[in-house]
């Protein structure tokens, strides 16, 4: 197995053991109106919701970011890049976002894209019951890059099911995770401080 392989394979791993997640907005569907008034009136009242809500939503996020520090680290080879952003309070970790990217074509291997392709959709299979829930773990192909994002907003997921999905993720005394003790975990692993 070469260095990439192995590195994607640690990385994939270590990153959904310690993963966080950004809030990830909401999208409302709505159904078409019968009549051209009713879908104005409609239209006008969610637009005002929409900006109300807007306006809510930038205040709580800018409250909750409030005395929050980021630390970003990264690893790279000659295939693709790994980079986590940390976001903590104290010593608690409380976001994780993690974004890969590949260049397939760099990637050893006799189908490198398809192994990716499994290898993610095994995790979210695995993580099923946390996806939406302050877990998610998505993929794309895009011009030649195969990225993988991995987030956890640890203020949101369920952290005793994170613990039976991932018996050996450390959570500390009051059911948090340690932002020093992860962040030594990524370095430890080859990670750089950005």
């Amino acid at each position: 197995m070469n260095k990439t392989t192995k590195m994607l394979a640690v990385f994939l791993t270590a990153g959904l053991l310690l993963a966080g997640c950004a809030q990830k907005e909401s999208t409302k569907s709505t159904s078409p109106s019968s009549t051209k008034a009713t879908s104005k009136a409609t239209s006008k009242s969610s637009a005002k919701e929409k900006t109300k809500e807007s306006s809510t939503d930038k205040s709580k996020k800018k409250d909750a970011l409030a005395d929050v520090q980021k630390t970003v680290l990264e690893t790279s080879d000659e295939a693709g890049k790994s980079t986590i952003t940390l976001y903590y309070k104290g010593d608690t970790l409380l976001v994780q976002e993690k974004v890969d990217d590949y260049d397939v074509s760099k990637v050893a291997g006799d189908n490198p894209l398809e192994t990716m392709k499994e290898a993610v959709t095994r995790n979210q299979e695995k993580f099923k019951d946390l996806m939406g829930h302050g877990f998610e773990l998505t993929s794309e192909y895009k011009d030649g890059i195969f990225y993988i994002r991995n987030t956890i907003d640890y203020t949101k997921v369920d952290m005793q099911k994170l613990k039976e999905i991932i018996p050996t993720l450390n959570l500390e005394a009051d059911n948090t995770i340690s932002y020093s003790k992860a962040k030594e975990l990524f370095i430890n692993s080859g990670m750089v401080e950005k």
